[in-house]
Parts: structure tokens; sequence; C-alpha cells
């Protein structure tokens, strides 16, 4: 290891890089939950994992060879090398990426953003992706795609960065490539067997509200972190981001209001829209401009995803759309409204300010990232899929991968409550023998997987039916008016252990 180096820290600088680090780690089981409540409760278990291996497969890289890829000591303007493989280079002092803090909570840092990125991914995959690709997948795009990318942006000699291209906190590195990654998957996979363009699977949007909070607190560190130092260019990124979150889900609820009911799932979207736009430009702009970013931005993706029935794929989760149209047009609108006054050292006049050749350099960055996460995703997936094969087989997707791929099922509890519940209110109907006889039934009714086989109905004992009749006024009448509650085979065993 080089020798250490701590006559130029500075504890506050240190101590807000490691927040940062915590606060932009969080995102991820925040992004699992987000995602997690919006899929069919099938694959639920398999979107949280999804997310949460990335934080296994992809840290673990960055540590061996993949910090060093995208920071370490170039061999050009495009590529890093494997000098700081496995970081060896201790807490040595770097000016250039931690000129007040080690290294070492550098790299942490930004290995937290490469976590995220292939996370996003998988919200464009749901329900049909196998396992041991998926895996195979996240650890070749990081390095191959997002190490790369990430040299070119942010890297001391990346030649976007030379070029000019204003990337404050990644609205290129991390959301145009995730989207643009997540199209092109959700493409070469196909659309699901259950696919339906007019309908929402979405089953627990609790999960989603916390996901999106949580998403909202830990985007603090991902933009304000990215000042590289407790300064007031980090309190700029942070008042930016929370202005452009809550100008998002104001912007998303008064559009669901105009138009006759306002969605939660919709109102959740909302503020991640404006997080998305504003992260490539949330310090190089005044908050006036932040407001406004983040207006555009939520109409343009509203519209999309209005539209988006009458799209050819199957982007389960919209990745492309928030992720990807989101940092388009947060990293063009920086073109326009970025101010070098706000950042000195690293920031440039835009088209608004008499400076368009700005917007060049933008576009100049937004079709790298699109064309080069484009060819990396279809370069690592189709080979896979002539190799070992990645999509699941018709009959596992439509059981769902918490069963076909993990064996397990995250409403085994609910399971073994409602056979707790049948037992116990047969028990208690069995001890009350003189219940005044009345009209109403109580059955329970079972549909079998198979389609070839016949469902069926269990009638319940008929002093069960009395014992939970109501007068006359106010009868259930469940057997007429109400529907029918299912239960699987897989369900009824699993009560039973």
């Amino acid at each position: 290891m080089n020798s250490t180096n701590t006559g130029n820290y500075d504890t506050g600088d240190n101590a807000w890089m490691m927040t940062s680090t915590a606060l932009v780690l969080l995102m991820t089981p925040a992004l699992a939950f987000f995602y997690g409540g919006l899929v069919d409760h099938k694959n639920i278990l398999n979107q949280l994992f999804l997310s949460f291996i990335c934080m296994g497969i992809v840290f673990l890289q960055w540590v061996l060879f993949g910090f060093s890829f995208a920071f370490g000591p170039p061999v050009s303007s495009g590529f890093g090398s494997f000098g700081w493989s496995v970081l060896r280079f201790g807490e040595s002092y770097n000016p250039n990426y931690s000129p007040t803090y080690p290294l070492l909570a550098y790299c942490a840092y930004q290995g937290t953003f490469a976590i995220i990125t292939p996370a996003l991914i998988s919200g464009a995959i749901v329900g049909r992706m196998k396992i041991i690709p998926y895996m195979i997948f996240i650890f070749l795009w990081t390095t191959v795609c997002y190490d790369p990318m990430a040299h070119w942006v942010w890297g001391d000699n990346g030649w976007l960065k030379h070029l000019g291209t204003l990337d404050f906190a990644g609205g290129t590195v991390v959301h145009i490539l995730s989207g643009v990654s997540g199209l092109v998957a959700s493409i070469i996979l196909g659309k699901r067997q259950d696919y339906d363009a007019h309908s929402t699977a979405a089953h627990n949007l609790p999960f989603t509200i916390l996901g999106t909070c949580l998403l909202w607190v830990g985007w603090t560190g991902f933009n304000a972190g990215s000042a590289n130092s407790a300064s007031g260019l980090a309190a700029l990124a942070l008042i930016n981001t929370h202005t452009a979150a809550a100008t998002g889900l104001v912007t998303w609820v008064v559009i669901d209001a105009v138009r006759g009911h306002i969605a939660i799932s919709g109102a959740c979207i909302g503020p991640i829209v404006g997080l998305v736009a504003i992260t490539p430009a949330c310090g190089f702009v005044q908050p006036g401009w932040a407001i406004l970013i983040a207006i555009i931005a939520t109409a343009i993706v509203y519209v999309l995803l209005l539209l988006k029935k009458y799209m050819r794929f199957d982007d389960t989760l919209d990745v492309a759309l928030v992720h990807g149209c989101g940092g388009i047009a947060g990293a063009f609108m920086t073109g326009l409204f970025a101010e070098k006054w706000v950042n000195e050292a690293g920031g440039f006049d835009g088209a608004f300010y008499g400076r368009p050749v700005q917007l060049w350099y933008q576009i100049a960055g937004i079709l790298t990232a699109v064309a080069f996460a484009a060819v990396c995703t279809a370069g690592i997936l189709l080979p896979l899929h002539f190799i070992m094969g990645i999509r699941l087989a018709e009959e596992d997707e439509l059981e769902g991968l918490d069963v076909t791929a993990h064996g397990e099922s995250w409403e085994i509890a609910a399971s073994r409550a409602v056979s707790d519940m049948v037992t116990k209110v047969l028990e208690d109907a069995n001890k009350n023998k003189n219940t005044q006889e009345n009209n109403g039934t109580f059955e329970l009714h079972y549909t079998p997987a198979d389609r070839d086989r016949k469902s069926f109905t269990i009638p319940l004992p008929h002093r069960f039916n009395h014992q939970f009749s109501a007068p006359e006024d106010k009868q259930w009448q469940a057997s007429a008016n109400s529907k029918q509650v299912k239960f699987s085979q897989d369900d009824v065993v699993k009560s039973r252990h």
C-alpha cells in the first residue's frame, strides 16, 4: 500500500462523504421496495433480490478492479487501468478526486453509484429473466459499460469531461445508461406471457410509498455528496434536489387531479422524475431553474406514460421512460440553464447565458451514453441468450419467480393466518349449536393451476353459516353478492407446515 498522508484531510469533508456514502447505499434497498410494491405478488421476492444482489456482486467487482477501471491511473482518455486494483493505494492523498479526505472514502462513495445503476435496470425485466444469467449480466455490464462511462464523464482525463459535457451527479452515467439498457434488455427478452399494456400488477403500494420516501432522502447524498466536500456547492445541490423532487410530486398530482383522479403510484413517480432530471444539473443551476426543469421533465414523462399502451415493448416498471427520458431531459436542460458563477471550479454558462455551444456538448454526452449503453447491453445479453438462455420457461414465468427461482413465497404468513382463522371459526361455530336458522351460506372455492382440471367448491358446516349470518336486514349474502376467495393448492399445503 502507499504511505498514508492525512496532512490535508478535513474531518468535516470526510464525515460528509461517509454520510453521503451511507445515504446513497440506502437508495438500493429503497429502490427494491419501490419496485417491489409495483410488481405482481408472485414476483415480489425476486424483485427485491434483483436489487439486493447488486450490493454484493457490484461492490465486490468495484473493489477488485472496477474502481481502478473508472478512476485509476489511466492508460488513455477512454480507460483506466489495473493500477489501483484491490485498492492498493491505502489512505493516500489524491488532489484530483479527494483533495480533503481519504481516497478510500471516495472509492466507497462512487461504489454506491455503481451498485444502484444496474439495480435500476432490473425494473425493466420483471418476471421473465433467469437468475444466473442476470447475475452474470450485471457483473459484465458494470465492467464494460458503467466503469468506462464513469471514466469518460468524471475521470480526471475522461474525454467527455474534457470536451465540456456537464453531469454533476449521474444524469448520463447512471440514469441514461440504466434507462437505455433497460429498454434494450426488455426488447431482447420480449414481452411477459401475461403482459397487458392496459393494466397494472401493482399489489403493495405502501411498499412503493416507503421506497419513494427513502429514495428521496437518499438522493441527498447522491447529489449533494457529489460536491465532494461539505461546502456551499453541496448546499446548492441539496436545495436543488429537494426543490425538484417537491416540484415533480406537485406537478404530477396537479395533472392527475385535472384528469379526474390522483393515483398513488403516479404520485410516487412524480418526485422520482424530478430527482432524475435535476441530477445532472443540481450543481450548475439556481433553484428557480430546478423548478422549471422538474416541471418540464415530469410533464414529458407523464405524456409518454399515457402513450405507453401504444409502444411495442414491455418495459415493466418504465425504466426507459422515467430514468432514460428523464435523464435525457435533465442533461439537455443543463446545457440551457447552467451558470459558471454558480460553480466556478467545474461549471460553464449554458445557452441561456450566452454560450449555446454547451448544448452541443450535452447532446454529445447524451448520444454517447445512449449508443454505448445499447451496444453494451445487446453485446452481453445476446451471447448469453445463445450460450445458456436468459428467458424463463413459460410455465415458470406464469407461476412466478418467487416459487420457481427461489422456492419461497412471501404470502406464506398470510396463508397460515387464513388457515388458523378458518380453524378458529369452525371451532367457534361448533360450540354454537343453537343459532337461529337462515338462508346464508359460506363456501371455500378451489381453482386448480392445471386448466384441464375442474374447480370445486367446499361448503362449510351448516352451523358455521349460521354463526356468521347477520340479522335479516344486514345479511352478508356472501354467496350472492361478494367475490369468491380463491385458494391455491400450494397455499393450502404451506399453511399446514
